[in-house]
């Protein structure tokens, strides 16, 4: 199907799935436009009216975006204000020395959402002075809420620097130069029949046509830097083009807009603009960590990207001709997740579990007493451990907190015991050392257990047989567990190394499969039910979003902070999914250099004639190479590495493809032609725990072909799919919604 067509019936869809009058979009990149057009109706009643591409549409808060944040930033480009300024400076009232520029566009200013001031008020000044009294009851300021009211002071003093009314202003610096024919405030009579209707008003007694439904914006005249902004999707258009490419505002003001992390807890919030979004809600979004945009409640939005350059408008009235049928939030996740389908295949921006948390204002565990299973690796976006994020949220109390392996700041080399210890005033108890899980004295006191671990998706990888003994515990205790999920970094759709028939160890403690293609939080759900069915442990998980099972860690956007010493990279902890199994034989794994997992060998390995027979069908997305190299001590990464100080002939392997590699089947290769090459060869015991039982040991030893042991586990990694707990979705089943 082509682009304009997929489009086209994915406008007519959102608008069913909305109970929607109708709806209007432009969708482009760099500059082109893909997509215009219409479907539906603009006008319900009094009688039907085909909405088209000129229909004029009542923008709402998409005027907080394109006319007030717009027109402040050109005025600071100009020179004329600083963002740091205090409202006081063009404002001269009490309580404005304390509220800035900067505040009022990142909804920091301590204000309130809305106020019906409408009942009581009209005109500009009147809604000022009472603003400003306000604010004056209020000492929130720092914290994020989302608020018309500043929006509606900033309009005053654009208006005091300017000596302009604001729409004049607005007109003459933004619309005409950009052709904005269509883009206005008031409309004139002569344009009130291409406008859409919205409501009618209970409080005005007639339907709102040409005119700005929200009623403070209203009172005021009809103009406001928070509401009553008119235009059409073809104006938005020349809009996006223009701020995307620089002609409406800098570069650096473009990047000062979409900069993270200028509102602390919430780095979703930019000047004005929201950014890097959500798939959840009701505000649309752009799958990328460089999309901005906005909404307005009459039913518009609007979304860009400065990476891709990829821009989407959508206006709609969903709350004609009343609100009963008002749905916003269907009708944008329809269009944009096509939109999302068609321009980004192969990337999203997704968030943790623990970014769900903050954004939900720490919902589900506010009143809470906790026990916390985590350590420093686990992070939101802007690099805060989880530790540090719940220790602080204010929403509830951190009791104890509980650290796997490597420890609570993930320092510890694999295997070494770690004790216990204080985070501050707050205990860390070990539970990789003298005990694996927390006795009745550790969760006393603790109504809730989180746990928040970046887990790799290795069955080796013994953060999960923590969790499980945490379960069992809570389990045991009767207390709730949550689990903060993350996308796993190898991605949900390939599963490698048969589902073990021996578990019970740190290194394999359930009947899953090596790669086993699940978030932690699925993990949990899998322990549940195969582990905990009688014991009525409740259980929860707070999901991650913007993340389908096609996609691995480089595709996800996420930052990569090692979560142990020895899986530096995003591509060592894909490696590790074959090459851990060196550990169970008398091979080095590369432990001892800079390339842990990366490289394996031993002073008695012929690597060229071990590379040149193994079977080329395992190396699909690899390649393979001889190298020399010399393990060496490494304090707090391998103390005392296989084979230390002796030169070992090695086998270095390079990914070449993230996406067809499979490194189970890889390294299940170069053991078999290791094997029959190298009488000097020793299967430890260790080998059979880390493959989940003697299966592929035998199998090797018994020579037989690769590619015959590879297909033995085709049917019971099959099953597993099938039956393993599914939070997420393929980016086919995303194609299908």
């Amino acid at each position: 199907m082509q682009p304009h067509d997929y489009l086209m019936s994915a406008l007519s869809r959102a608008v069913a799935d909305a109970q929607a009058p109708g709806a209007v979009a432009c969708v482009g990149e760099n500059g082109r436009t893909i997509f215009k057009g219409a479907t539906g109706f603009r006008a319900l009643v009094p009688e039907k009216e085909r909405a088209d591409t000129e229909t004029i549409y009542d923008l709402a808060s998409l005027t907080k975006v394109i006319a007030t944040t717009t027109s402040v930033l050109l005025l600071r480009e100009q020179a004329q204000l600083d963002l740091d300024d205090a409202l006081y400076r063009y404002l001269p009232l009490a309580n404005l020395d304390k509220v800035s520029i900067r505040q009022v566009l990142t909804h920091t200013a301590g204000l309130v959402s809305w106020k019906a001031f409408y009942t009581e008020l009209s005109g500009p000044l009147a809604y000022t002075d009472a603003i400003a009294r306000l604010a004056a009851s209020r000492d929130q300021r720092g914290t994020r809420v989302y608020s018309d009211l500043g929006f509606i002071l900033l309009t005053r003093v654009i208006e005091e620097i300017t000596h302009e009314s604001f729409d004049v202003f607005c007109r003459e610096q933004i619309f005409q130069p950009l052709k904005m024919v269509n883009t206005f405030f008031k409309p004139a009579p002569s344009f009130k029949e291409r406008c859409a209707p919205t409501e009618k008003c209970s409080w005005r007694k007639r339907l709102i046509r040409g005119e700005v439904h929200d009623q403070n914006a209203f009172a005021m005249g009809g103009v406001s830097g928070h509401a009553g902004l008119f235009s059409t999707a073809a104006d938005l258009e020349l809009f996006c083009q223009a701020l995307l490419s620089g002609k409406i505002l800098s570069e650096a003001t473009l990047t000062d807009i979409t900069r993270e992390g200028q509102v602390p807890g919430y780095p979703w919030q930019g000047l004005g603009w929201w950014i890097d979004p959500w798939t959840s809600g009701a505000n649309g979004y752009l799958p990328s960590r460089t999309a901005f945009g906005h909404t307005g409640w009459t039913g518009t939005s609007m979304w860009m990207d400065r990476s891709t350059g990829v821009y989407a408008v959508l206006l709609s009235n969903t709350c004609h001709p009343d609100v009963s049928h008002r749905n916003n939030g269907a009708l944008r996740r329809t269009f944009y997740s096509k939109v999302a389908s068609l321009f980004y295949k192969n990337s999203a921006n997704a968030h943790t579990g623990l970014d769900a948390l903050v954004r939900n204002d720490f919902e589900e565990i506010k009143g809470k007493r906790l026990g916390v299973l985590t350590n420093s690796a686990a992070q939101d976006q802007t690099g805060r451990s989880a530790a540090l994020v719940l220790g602080q949220s204010g929403a509830a109390t951190v009791m104890r907190f509980f650290s796997p392996e490597h420890g609570f700041q993930g320092e510890a080399e694999a295997g070494e015991a770690v004790g216990s210890k204080k985070d501050g005033t707050v205990p860390v108890i070990s539970l990789y050392g003298g005990k694996s899980a927390p006795d009745r004295k550790d969760l006393q006191g603790i109504d809730l257990f989180v746990v928040d671990l970046p887990d790799i998706g290795a069955r080796y990888y013994t953060y999960m047989a923590t969790m499980k003994e945490c379960m069992a515990s809570c389990a045991e205790a009767q207390i709730p567990v949550l689990v903060l999920d993350r996308p796993n970094p190898l991605g949900g759709l390939v599963l490698e190394g048969k589902p073990a028939e021996e578990f019970g160890t740190a290194v394999c403690c359930a009947p899953v499969p090596v790669r086993h293609g699940m978030t932690l939080g699925e993990v949990a759900l899998f322990f549940q039910e195969q582990f905990f069915k009688g014991k009525k442990l409740e259980l929860r998980i707070v999901k991650a979003e913007n993340w389908w099972y096609d996609f691995t860690h480089p595709e996800s956007a996420l930052p990569w902070t090692p979560p142990s010493p020895n899986i530096p990279t995003p591509d060592t902890a894909l490696l590790y999914i074959g090459t851990c199994l060196f550990e169970g034989v008398n091979m080095n794994e590369g432990r001892g250099t800079e390339r842990p997992f990366r490289i394996c060998g031993a002073p008695w390995l012929k690597a060229e004639e071990v590379i040149a027979a193994v079977e080329p069908s395992a190396l699909e997305g690899c390649t393979l190479k001889p190298a020399l190299y010399i393990p060496k001590s490494i304090p707090g990464k391998a103390a005392n590495p296989e084979y230390k100080d002796q030169l070992c002939h090695g086998i270095e392997f390079e990914i070449t493809d993230r996406r067809t590699i499979r490194p189970f089947a890889m390294v299940t290769a170069v053991l078999s032609a290791i094997h029959k090459r190298h009488p000097e060869l020793q299967w430890r015991p260790f080998f059979d725990v880390l493959a989940g039982g003697p299966y592929l040991r035998t199998a090797l030893q018994g020579g037989l072909p690769v590619n015959g042991i590879l297909e033995s586990m085709r049917e019971s990694l099959e099953d597993f799919s099938l039956r393993r707990p599914r939070l997420y979705q393929t980016l086919e089943e995303r194609e299908r919604l």
